[in-house]
């Protein structure tokens, strides 16, 4: 048990003068005047606000963490949108060079060999504790990985939890290949894992047993989470169905063994049609069959040398995977040889009786998703002039370098800022997950409308690019010590619920509204190895962009909905290259102090 300590509820004054600090950028005169107003209203000494913080402040005395319950349920169990590109990010990591069906098998076995290896660290807890700085951070998410599945629920879903290191921990992994699905046992009998030459063996098997593709029953996990729950409730009504899926949801992992994508869409590049691949399979016509994307972890390899994975983030966020994943990828570039072994008990099929209902529901849930994909704009954009290294020689955070360069590339754009919203860590603190850094702030606007003058000097744009990075660093170490203001409002908001006092006004208004509509919504994702996460916008006219500074390239996944005309992602990338260099040539001109 780590010894952290527990999410702080942050003084309420201080919350709210951070609030009206945030949205002044994003508001009008007449509308900051109001929102400032609602705050006067519910700060007044004796009235609601008080209240409300005493609440939260008692619960926050007899919880592990305050937050941790409502999040996981409003985030995620309660949200009824489907799960691919809404909420489950796809992971992409460099092409390796095997080709060819029995080449994606050997690395696929090796894959499986590497998570098990990883598995025994987490079922021993030997696994190293993560630090930020001199801090440890909560661990809890890894063990939230494998062994882990997302079920439908009707109005809220739930999370079931096998964990390993225990006389009944799952022993097996669920194999998808031609929509076909099997059971793998991935441990001999005196409970040694098998070793790859035997997972081949065992690969081998399952794709010979799967040259013709089937009704695909993972494709119900794309649906809207009312469709899929309907589906599933009449799915289980039936013993070997329901059998069927309790393999699944016990599983380890699912591994997707998926036909290659490259070939059938010449017009984007490799990596961008391989991001699509990960992140929602190409279509029913392609690999969205091939899929479950209710698994907490999804490994995903094809002919073509892709390596990928897909995660339902309502377990974890995108480091602890990108941990797990980083410890198995560079191993699959050694020089490997593999054979055949013998393994005494054959992978199992696991049999589905699909009756008209579930067939109809099946169709449904293809056109669905299909719709859903075609509208979605997913790029993979490499900014290849520098990295993070560069940055951190002119004394730049390269984060807070990259937000802002996003907020030049949208006013450029658009004329205007936009709410921005990007993921900060909360794992200081027992069981932490995430709050919200607004990336927005007065000195990135000061900044922007600098830039967009032909009468302001070079070395005045550099002074107000240093205090936008300052902002902007500023911030974030305020969020990660859990100082942030939107998981704190949330709270309010939901101990006023909890307790049926009517929600106040300020976190009803439009100004909250406004300000929290997150059309710039991104997340800063490291891998060693360059890995790329992607996933979808979260409003219609919005951006979903996730990055990885690496020492000497920036990479970056951008999506737009092509529903909407204002939006573009070619185009954005384009301005964000533009807006990157024009920043560094600015902090070029003298020597800071480090921000």
């Amino acid at each position: 048990m780590q010894n952290l300590p527990r999410l702080p509820v942050p003084p309420l004054s201080q919350t709210l003068q951070k609030f009206l600090i945030s949205v002044k950028p994003l508001l009008p005169l007449e509308k900051y005047k109001h929102a400032t107003e609602l705050v006067n209203k519910f700060i007044h000494p004796g009235g609601v606000g008080e209240k409300l913080q005493h609440l939260l402040e008692e619960r926050a005395k007899n919880t592990v963490n305050w937050l941790e319950e409502w999040w996981l349920n409003i985030a995620y169990l309660e949200y009824r949108l489907p799960v691919p590109i809404h909420v489950n990010p796809g992971i992409l990591m460099p092409t390796l060079s095997f080709r060819g069906s029995d080449e994606q098998l050997r690395y696929a076995a090796r894959l499986i060999a590497y998570v098990i290896e990883y598995k025994k660290m987490i079922d021993e807890a030997t696994l190293p504790i993560d630090r930020l700085g001199k801090s440890d951070l909560c661990m809890k998410q890894f063990y939230r990985i494998l062994g882990c599945c997302r079920i439908p629920g009707d109005k809220r879903d739930g999370v079931l939890i096998h964990p390993g290191g225990k006389p009944d921990s799952p022993r097996h992994i669920t194999v998808i290949c031609n929509g076909h699905i099997y059971s793998l046992d991935v441990y001999e009998t005196n409970d040694r894992p098998l070793s790859a030459g035997q997972l081949y063996q065992q690969l081998q098997k399952i794709a010979n047993l799967s040259t013709e593709p089937t009704l695909p029953v993972g494709i119900l996990t794309s649906e809207h989470r009312d469709n899929w729950y309907k589906a599933y409730a009449h799915l289980v009504k039936d013993e070997t169905n329901r059998k069927s899926l309790e393999s699944i949801h016990q599983s380890i992992f699912v591994l997707c063994l998926d036909k290659s994508s490259v070939e059938v869409n010449q017009k984007a590049s490799r990596e961008t049609v391989l991001l699509n691949q990960v992140d929602h399979g190409g279509g029913s016509k392609r690999n969205s069959g091939n899929r479950w994307f209710d698994k907490i972890f999804q490994v995903i390899v094809s002919p073509d040398g892709l390596i990928g994975f897909n995660y339902e983030h309502s377990a974890a966020e995108g480091p602890p995977i990108l941990h797990l994943i980083d410890y198995c990828f560079p191993r699959l570039k050694e020089a490997v040889s593999i054979s055949s072994s013998v393994v005494e008990k054959d992978p199992k099929k696991l049999q589905f009786n699909i009756d008209g209902e579930t067939k109809q529901a099946i169709i449904a849930a293809s056109k669905s998703f299909d719709g859903l994909i075609n509208d979605l704009e997913l790029i993979y954009y490499e900014f290849p002039h520098f990295g993070k290294e560069t940055l951190k020689r002119l004394r730049s955070s390269p984060d807070a370098f990259i937000q802002v360069a996003f907020q030049l590339a949208y006013y450029r754009i658009y004329g205007k800022p936009a709410p921005t919203y990007e993921s900060g860590s909360l794992r200081k603190f027992q069981h932490g997950r995430t709050d919200t850094i607004r990336s927005c702030s007065s000195a990135s606007l000061a900044y922007c409308q600098a830039m967009a003058s032909s009468t302001v000097p070079p070395r005045d744009q550099a002074n107000l690019l240093r205090s936008a990075l300052a902002s902007h660093r500023s911030y974030t170490d305020q969020v990660i010590n859990g100082e942030g203001i939107d998981r704190h409002l949330l709270g309010l908001k939901f101990i006023a619920l909890e307790n049926k006092i009517e929600v106040p006004e300020l976190l009803r208004d439009e100004v909250h509204e406004m300000t929290t509509y997150w059309k710039i919504s991104t997340s800063q994702v490291p891998s060693k190895h360059g890995g790329l996460l992607c996933f979808g916008p979260v409003v219609p006219e919005g951006y979903g962009i996730c990055y990885n500074p690496m020492d000497n390239r920036l990479l970056f996944a951008i999506s737009t909905w092509r529903s909407c005309a204002e939006t573009d992602a070619e185009k954005f990338s384009s301005v964000l290259g533009q807006s990157l260099e024009d920043g560094k040539r600015l902090l070029e001109l003298g020597p800071t102090s480090k921000l």
